[in-house]
């Protein structure tokens, strides 16, 4: 490995680090409300652990200063700490600390390397006619809930939320299964299958990215045109490294990993002088 290399390499391997820890405690969680149940601990349910309970409940704790059945304060909590994240970093919760995600991106490397690695036909490109519209389905589902929170009296999410069927280990009925079979099946095939087009949470995170207080800056005189950023970009995001600073941009520096040239991608302050100087990075590059 180069010298160059050596910097974004430490921050993969420290997002895998913190992405392992997220999902061993989600399962650490989940198996034990499973085996010892909250009314034997005391502890919140598995419910109160999850950012976008404090989305589902926000109406109901506002207008009566109650919650939705299963939800507490913490997902209150969890909801502003998430905001906060996304203030700094845009959606990078959803690259770093999601455990749903980071399943869904380990499916993904899997079916890459069962499939013929970095030849492989898995997963799926999918043409940009077709990705680009049902990337909005997710702000339907926000939609939906939001609409849905208002009268609920159960989080109204929670007989389809694949966080909670794959961690709480939830599949006693037809919808869980079906849930469960879909997200692994479709996440196996198209990387981030939920986060791409389903996620709830990902559509209010994804309106950060324009603004957070740290992005992702590009150098059009440094920059060489190789598209390895975009072949790496696990959401698929088309027109890289122009379109750096896209909604489905989840900051997980794989970009900056696959960058040969040192600068061309880098972590900066928005609205520094370098990034002033390169805001007509696509004309320089036509």
């Amino acid at each position: 490995m180069t010298k160059r290399a050596k910097r974004p390499r430490k921050v993969v391997t420290l997002r895998r680090i913190i992405q392992a820890a997220f999902v061993a405690f989600a399962l650490f969680v989940g198996a034990r409300h499973l085996w010892m149940g909250s009314g034997l601990t005391g502890a919140p349910s598995f419910d109160a652990y999850c950012p976008f309970g404090g989305v589902e409940t926000l109406w109901r704790f506002i207008t009566t200063g109650t919650f939705l059945r299963k939800l507490h304060p913490s997902n209150l909590i969890l909801l502003a700490a998430t905001l906060v994240t996304a203030l700094l970093t845009g959606r990078a919760f959803c690259g770093w600390i999601c455990p749903l995600g980071s399943v869904q991106e380990w499916l993904a490397k899997l079916s890459q390397k069962l499939t013929g690695g970095r030849r492989a036909w898995l997963p799926l490109k999918i043409p940009p006619a077709i990705d680009k519209p049902l990337r909005y389905l997710k702000y339907l589902v926000l939609g939906g809930v939001l609409w849905n929170s208002v009268s609920a009296v159960v989080p109204p999410l929670e007989p389809f939320c694949p966080y909670k069927t794959l961690f709480h280990f939830e599949l006693h009925s037809l919808i869980s299964w079906s849930v469960f079979s879909i997200v692994i099946t479709g996440s196996l095939l198209v990387e981030r299958f939920w986060c791409r087009y389903f996620c709830p949470l990902g559509a209010i995170l994804a309106l950060f990215n324009k603004f957070s207080f740290i992005q992702i800056a590009t150098d059009a005189n440094t920059c060489i045109a190789c598209g390895l950023c975009e072949r790496a970009c696990g959401m698929g995001i088309a027109g890289l490294p122009e379109n750096i600073h896209h909604p489905e941009c989840i900051r997980c520096l794989d970009c900056l990993d696959a960058c040969p040239r040192p600068g061309a991608l880098e972590l900066r302050l928005p609205h520094s002088e370098t990034e002033k100087e390169n805001t007509g990075f696509a004309k320089s590059r036509s």
